[in-house]
């Protein structure tokens, strides 16, 4: 069984809910690839803990990284959240082509509707798009 490469993209504090469906058995059939979960950047910033320009630097390097080794970006919205850095990384996966996943984006982003982005209301449809995967590999998969 294929495992799809996902990585996510959220406001920092729903980092919790990232580690809560990584440990969930019912998401058990994804490879996370968001290595930004358990970075020491995002936990000095969750902390408040001064972050130098330098671990931004790494940090965004790295998440650009995590998108590109990825099949899927699994963007969540929350409720009424500003989106900033889950729209750079939902633009990258866009623009080389891996496709976008959105939970709980509400109709004022225009990008939603590209052809690259699959909208819906719940974890549990996402989660039903991502497994037909298990014995389809994406497209993304076959890149060199």
């Amino acid at each position: 069984m294929y495992k799809p490469k996902v990585y996510t993209a959220s406001k920092l504090h729903h980092r919790p809910l990232w580690l809560k469906l990584r440990e969930d058995p019912d998401w058990d059939f994804i490879e996370w690839t968001a290595t930004w979960v358990n970075s020491l950047d995002v936990m000095a910033e969750i902390q408040g803990r001064e972050v130098s320009p330098d671990d931004y630097c790494i940090g965004w390097t790295q998440n650009i990284k995590d998108v590109k080794d990825s099949d899927f970006l699994l963007l969540y919205a929350g409720s009424h959240d500003a989106l900033r850095g889950a729209l750079i990384e939902a633009g990258t996966a866009i623009a080389i082509g891996i496709p976008v996943i959105t939970v709980a984006l509400d109709g004022h982003h225009n990008w939603a509707y590209h052809p690259g982005v699959n909208n819906y209301s719940s974890f549990r449809e996402a989660r039903a798009y991502l497994y037909k995967y298990t014995t389809m590999i994406p497209r993304t998969s076959k890149r060199q």
